[in-house]
C-alpha cells in the first residue's frame, strides 16, 4: 500500500516538476467581429492539442500562456475558425468572419473529432448552455426534447429515482434485451446519471449506423457521447448554485366520505344487494369528521415532505504553461414530497492534461461519485392508498394507528414502517497518452478503470394497528424483517487508437485503427434475517437464527474484445465519403457465433460549394446531402450474461428423512444463438440560409434481426423451451430540425424546434405472440396494448338479450363490447359467432409514441435573458385499470370525475353503471385506454446579469442571477390526476407496466439560482 501511496504522490507532482522546466509567457488580446463588436465565449487552445486553454471575456479580451511558435486556435460557433502563430509579441489581436453554418466547429464522433461540415452521418449535438441551470439531477431526464429522434420518457420524479429511458429511433428489441443506447463519458462506457450535467461539456447523440458502427456490438440503439469539460489556461473560480422546492404535478383529487358512501350504497343496490351504509352510519361518520376533519384527510397526512432541493458545484480551472487541471466538487440534495424520503449526492473529479512538449500529451481524469437515498420500505404501497384509501376511514383512532384498509395504513408506513436505504460509490480513472511523432500520425492509448459498489438496506417494520374500542386490528407486514445485499461492478476499459491525416492538393485523407479490451464484473451478496426482538436495530445478527434466515451470492462476468477502423476521404470539402469497419468477439457467445464484422459506409454532397452556387452564397450559406447504410449488433440480448447456456438450478431434496443437494437442469441451451443484428439506411439534408437559419432533415429505415423468443419445442425433452434468434422488427421514420438566430441592436432572438415521426412494427415472430394485455405480435408495434374493443354501452335490457354473452350477469349501463371473434364476409369484415372470449380481442394501442417534438424560444435584452422549452409527444396510448379510474372497484375513494357514471337520466356518461361485483366492466379494452399524448411547458427561466462595474470592488469577475420553473404545466387527455407518462416503467420487462399508477409523481420545480464567475 505504501508503494502504491508513493507512486501516486510521484505522479500527482511530476507534472510540477517539468513544469518549471518549460518556457511559455504570457499571451493576450481582444477577439472582434468583422463589425468591430466584441465576442464573448470565444475557445482558445493550440493547434497541437484540441483541449480549451481558455475563453474570451464579455469584452472580448483573452489571456493564455503559450510558447513562441504555438499556433493558437479560436472558435466560436457562428464564425469561422482562426489560427494566430505565436511570435515574439505578446499582444495577439482577432478579427473573427461569422459563419452561421457552423462548419469549422469540430464534432466529437466515436475515438476522434470532425468538422461539423464534413459530416455524413446522423449526429446531433447538445451543449452545456441546454443543460445548466435546470434543476434536473438524471442527466437523462435533461434530454427530453431537446435532440430530434431522441425519445426520453420519466415515469416519476422520486428523489434519485427520476431517471428518464432513452430510446433513439424507436425501439428495436422486445422478450429483456435491452433497447437503452451505449454512452461514453470522455471515450469511456458509463452511465449517463452519474454525472454532473455542471461537468459536460457537450452531449453528441449518433443515431444512424454510419456514425455508430465504430462502436459496433454495443450501438445497434444508438451512441451517446459525453464529453466532460477541462482546464482552461486563465485561472478561474467558478460557483453554479440553486436552491428550491418540489411539488407534484398531478395528484388524483377524491371526494369526502358522505359521497363515497352515497355512491357505493347505490352501486350495491345495482348488484341486487342492500344498502352498505344506513343513515346511523352516515350520522356517525358525521360526527366523527366534524370533531376532527383532518384525522379524514389522507393526502394531506401523506403529502407532508419538504420538497426542498439544492445543487452546489464549484469549479477550478488552472494552467501552469505545461500542466492544466480542472478539479470541481459538486453537493445536491432532494427531499421527497413525502416525510422520510430524500436523495444526497456528492462529485469529486479532476481533469487533469499535461504537455511537456507539443508531441506528448497526458491526460489524467479521476472522479468519485456517492450517492445515497432513501425510501420507504413499502413505498409503492404509499402511492397505491394515495387515490384509493375510502374516505370515511380515519387515519388515527383514539391516537393509535386505524387499520387503514387491511391494516395498510400508509401514513403509519410513513412514519413507523421502516426504510430502504441505497448507497452507490462511484471510482473512475482515465489514463490517456497522446503521442504525435509526426504532424499527420496521432497515437493515443488509453486505460480506463471503473469501480462502483451497491448497498442496499430493506427493513420492513411490523405496524400494528387498532379498532375502535382499542384491541388490535393486525398488521399488514406480520413480521419485522431485514435483507442487506452489497454489489461490486468492475468494468475495465483498455484501448489504442492511431490516426494519420494527410492532405494532398485538394484530397484530404483521415484514416484511424484501434483495438480495444472491455471486461465486467459483477459481485453479488445478500443476507436475511426476520423476527426482530428490537425493531430499532436494524443489523441481520439482531432477527432471528433459525430457518427463516437466509443468504445468497453470485458472480457473473463478460469481456469484449474489439478492432475497429474508420477511412475519411474529402475532395475540396465538396465531396465526402467515410466507411467504418468493427470486427467483435464476446464472451457472451460461442463457437463460430462468437465473433461478428459490423461495416457501415457514408457520402455527402457539399453541393453548396460548387462553383454555380457562388452567386446564391449570401443566401445560400450550406446545403449538403449525406446518405449512409450500415450493420450495428446488440450483445446485451436476454436476461442472462450466457444466453447461448443452460443455467443449473442449485437446490436441495428430501428422501428417505433426509436432505440431499440437488443440481438440475431446467432449461434448454442453444449454442448457435447469436447477435442481434440492425441494417440502417438513412439518407438527409443540411441546410442553413441567410446566416440566421438552419435546418436539418433525415429520413431512415431500420431492421433488427436475430431477437430472442422462445419457440414451442417438444415436451418430451422435459425442460422449458430454449431462447432462439426469431423475432424481426422495423422501425422507419423522419426528423426535422430547424434554428433561427437574429440581433436587433441590444435585443437577441432564438428559436427552434425539432420533430420526429417512427413508426414501429414487429415483422416476423414465426407467427407466435407473447403477452395477454402488453402485447408482442407480428404486423404490430412493439408493447401493443391488446383488448376487447369497447362499442358504448347496452341501455336496454333488450339490446342486451339481441347481443353477444358477454361476462358476469349483465344490465343496462354495462359496456358493450365488439363480437369479432367469428368467421369473415367476402369483404372481410368479421362476422360475430355471439359470444365474447379470448378470440375477440385484438390490438388496441400502442405505448410507442409516433411523434415527439420539442420548441424552444431565447430572448435576451441588454442583461436580461429569457428562455422557455416546450416538449411532447404525440399519438400514443397510455393504460390504467381496477381502483385507479373504475369507480367502486377494490374499495377504492371516489374522484370527482367519476360522479359522471352512467343512469337512465345519464345515457351518455363517461363511465358504465356503478358496480362493486361486475365482471364485464373491468375486462381490457379500449373504453379504460387513453392517449398518453401531451404538450408540457419543460422549463421556463427569467435572469439577468449583474453588470460588472457593480461587481468590481468585490473581486467578482460575472455573476448571473435566475428563477426557473420545470415542468409548469402538462395539457393532456390522459386521466386527471395522474401523469401521462405513468405507464414507462424503467424496473418492467420491457420499460412498459400498463394499468398501475402507485408510483412517486413527478413534480414541479421552483428554483433559484446564482452562477459566479472569480
Amino acid at each position: 500500500m505504501k508503494k502504491q501511496l508513493h507512486f501516486i504522490l510521484l505522479l500527482l507532482l511530476f507534472p510540477f516538476g517539468i513544469a518549471t522546466a518549460q518556457q511559455s509567457k504570457k499571451v493576450s488580446g481582444e477577439i472582434s467581429n468583422t463589425n468591430g463588436e466584441a465576442l464573448q465565449g470565444v475557445s482558445i487552445s493550440l493547434k497541437s492539442n484540441s483541449a480549451p486553454l481558455s475563453a474570451s471575456e464579455k469584452n472580448g479580451t483573452y489571456e493564455v500562456q503559450a510558447r513562441e511558435g504555438d499556433v493558437l486556435v479560436f472558435s466560436l460557433v457562428g464564425y469561422t475558425t482562426t489560427e494566430r502563430t505565436v511570435t515574439t509579441q505578446n499582444e495577439v489581436n482577432v478579427t473573427m468572419t461569422g459563419d452561421y453554418t457552423d462548419l469549422e466547429e469540430v464534432i466529437v464522433v466515436g475515438y476522434g473529432t470532425q468538422k461539423k461540415g464534413n459530416l455524413t452521418g446522423s449526429v446531433s449535438v447538445i451543449e452545456s448552455g441546454q443543460l445548466e441551470r435546470r434543476p434536473n439531477l438524471s442527466t437523462s431526464t435533461a434530454l427530453q426534447g431537446l435532440a430530434p429522434g431522441v425519445t426520453v420518457t420519466s415515469q416519476t420524479g422520486s428523489p434519485g429515482g427520476d431517471a428518464g429511458q432513452i430510446r433513439i429511433r424507436g425501439i428495436s428489441s422486445f422478450g429483456g434485451s435491452d433497447s437503452s443506447p451505449l454512452v461514453m463519458i470522455d471515450g469511456v462506457a458509463g452511465s449517463i446519471d452519474n454525472i454532473d450535467y455542471n461537468l459536460i461539456e457537450n452531449i453528441t447523440v449518433l443515431k444512424d449506423a454510419a456514425s455508430a458502427a465504430i462502436y459496433g456490438s454495443r450501438a445497434a440503439n444508438g451512441v451517446i457521447l459525453i464529453t466532460t469539460k477541462r482546464g482552461k489556461d486563465k485561472m478561474s473560480v467558478d460557483y453554479r448554485g440553486y436552491t428550491g422546492f418540489q411539488h407534484p404535478t398531478a395528484i388524483p383529487e377524491v371526494t369526502d366520505g358522505f359521497t363515497y358512501m352515497r355512491v357505493f350504497n347505490e352501486a350495491s343496490v345495482n348488484d341486487g344487494n342492500s344498502i352498505l351504509y344506513s343513515e346511523e352510519d352516515i350520522e356517525a361518520f358525521r360526527r366523527s369528521y366534524e370533531a376532527d376533519p383532518d384525522n379524514f384527510d389522507w393526502q394531506e397526512a401523506i403529502l407532508q415532505g419538504s420538497g426542498f432541493t439544492q445543487n452546489h458545484f464549484i469549479g477550478l480551472a488552472a494552467n501552469t504553461g505545461i500542466l492544466r487541471v480542472a478539479p470541481s466538487f459538486s453537493y445536491a440534495t432532494q427531499k421527497g414530497v413525502i416525510e422520510n424520503t430524500g436523495f444526497t449526492r456528492y462529485t469529486l473529479r479532476n481533469n487533469m492534461d499535461i504537455t511537456p512538449s507539443e508531441k506528448f500529451n497526458i491526460k489524467l481524469d479521476m472522479s468519485v461519485v456517492n450517492r445515497d437515498r432513501l425510501q420507504i420500505a413499502s413505498e409503492g404501497t404509499i402511492w397505491n392508498y394515495l387515490g384509493r384509501m375510502p374516505t370515511i376511514i380515519p387515519i388515527r383512532r383514539n391516537g393509535l394507528w386505524s387499520e387503514g384498509w387491511v391494516s395498510n395504513n400508509p401514513v403509519a408506513f410513513i412514519e413507523e414502517g421502516g426504510n430502504r436505504k441505497t448507497n452507490n460509490l462511484e471510482f473512475y480513472g482515465n489514463l490517456s497518452l497522446n503521442y504525435t511523432p509526426v504532424p499527420w500520425l496521432n497515437l493515443v492509448g488509453t486505460i480506463a478503470p471503473r469501480y462502483e459498489t451497491r448497498n442496499s438496506h430493506i427493513f420492513t417494520k411490523r405496524v400494528e394497528t387498532y379498532n375502535d374500542d382499542g384491541s388490535p386490528a393486525g398488521a399488514a407486514n406480520t413480521t419485522t424483517e431485514l435483507e442487506e445485499s452489497a454489489r461490486r461492478y468492475f468494468y475495465g476499459n483498455y484501448f489504442f487508437t492511431s490516426t494519420a491525416e494527410k492532405r494532398f492538393a485538394d484530397h484530404d485523407f483521415k484514416l484511424m485503427a484501434g483495438v480495444s479490451r472491455e471486461s465486467y464484473n459483477d459481485r453479488y451478496l445478500m443476507g436475511y434475517r426476520r423476527d426482530y426482538m428490537y425493531d430499532t436495530y436494524e443489523v441481520l445478527d439482531a432477527g432471528a437464527n433459525n430457518e427463516t434466515q437466509r443468504n445468497g451470492g453470485s458472480i457473473q462476468e463478460w469481456l469484449l474484445v474489439s478492432a475497429f477502423g474508420r477511412f475519411n476521404y474529402s475532395f475540396k470539402d465538396r465531396y465526402l465519403f467515410e466507411a467504418n469497419i468493427r470486427y467483435d468477439g464476446s464472451s457472451r457467445f460461442t463457437g463460430k457465433n462468437q465473433w461478428a464484422t459490423f461495416p457501415s459506409f457514408s457520402a455527402g454532397w457539399r453541393i453548396s460549394e460548387e462553383s454555380f452556387m457562388e452567386p446564391l452564397r449570401n443566401q445560400i450559406n450550406q446545403l449538403k446531402f449525406r446518405g449512409s447504410w450500415g450493420k450495428l449488433g446488440n450483445q446485451n440480448i436476454g436476461s442472462s450474461y450466457y444466453p447461448f447456456a443452460s443455467e443449473l438450478a442449485v437446490g436441495s431434496i428430501s428422501m428417505g428423512g433426509n436432505i440431499y443437494p440437488l443440481i438440475s437442469q431446467n432449461d434448454m441451451a442453444n449454442p448457435a444463438l447469436r447477435w442481434e443484428a440492425t441494417t440502417m439506411t438513412g439518407v438527409g439534408l443540411d441546410a442553413a440560409l441567410f446566416n440566421k437559419f438552419s435546418f436539418t432533415f433525415d429520413w431512415y429505415s431500420k431492421t433488427t434481426d436475430g431477437i430472442l423468443m422462445k419457440l414451442y419445442t417438444s415436451q418430451l425433452t422435459g425442460l422449458n423451451d430454449a431462447f432462439q434468434n426469431a423475432g424481426k422488427v422495423s422501425n422507419k421514420g423522419w426528423e426535422v430540425s430547424a434554428r433561427y438566430d437574429n440581433k436587433f441592436g441590444e435585443f437577441s432572438l432564438g428559436a427552434g424546434f425539432n420533430l420526429s415521426d417512427v413508426k414501429n412494427k414487429i415483422l416476423d415472430m414465426r407467427d407466435a405472440t407473447d403477452g395477454t394485455f402488453l402485447r408482442q405480435q407480428q404486423g404490430y408495434a412493439i408493447n401493443s396494448i391488446y383488448g376487447y374493443i369497447a362499442d358504448g354501452y347496452y341501455q336496454s335490457q333488450e339490446e342486451i338479450d339481441n347481443g353477444p354473452t358477454q361476462f358476469g350477469t349483465l344490465q343496462p349501463g354495462d359496456i358493450r363490447y365488439k363480437d369479432i371473434g367469428g368467421a369473415f364476409d367476402d369483404a372481410g369484415n368479421p362476422i360475430g359467432d355471439g359470444r365474447l372470449n379470448d378470440d375477440d380481442k385484438t390490438i388496441i394501442g400502442s405505448t410507442i409514441p409516433r411523434y415527439t417534438y420539442g420548441f424552444n424560444l431565447d430572448l435576451g435584452y441588454k442583461g436580461f435573458k429569457f428562455s422557455t422549452f416546450l416538449q411532447g409527444v404525440g399519438k400514443v396510448d397510455g393504460y390504467l385499470n381496477s381502483h385507479y379510474v373504475i369507480p367502486t372497484v377494490n374499495v377504492s375513494s371516489i374522484k370527482p370525475w367519476q360522479l359522471d357514471y352512467w343512469t337512465p337520466d345519464n345515457p351518455n356518461a363517461i363511465l358504465p353503471r356503478l358496480s362493486i361485483a361486475s365482471t364485464n366492466n373491468p375486462q381490457n379494452s379500449t373504453f379504460w385506454m387513453r392517449s398518453a399524448a401531451y404538450l408540457r411547458v419543460k422549463n421556463v427561466q427569467l435572469g439577468y446579469e449583474i453588470p460588472k462595474n457593480l461587481l468590481s470592488n468585490l473581486k467578482i469577475g460575472g455573476a448571473y442571477i435566475y428563477l426557473n420553473g420545470q415542468n409548469l404545466f402538462t395539457r393532456t387527455n390522459f386521466y386527471e390526476g395522474y401523469d401521462p407518462e405513468i405507464n414507462y416503467n424503467a424496473a418492467a420487462n420491457d420499460g412498459v407496466a400498463l394499468g398501475g399508477g402507485n408510483f412517486y409523481p413527478q413534480v414541479k420545480v421552483y428554483t433559484f439560482g446564482i452562477d459566479l464567475k472569480f
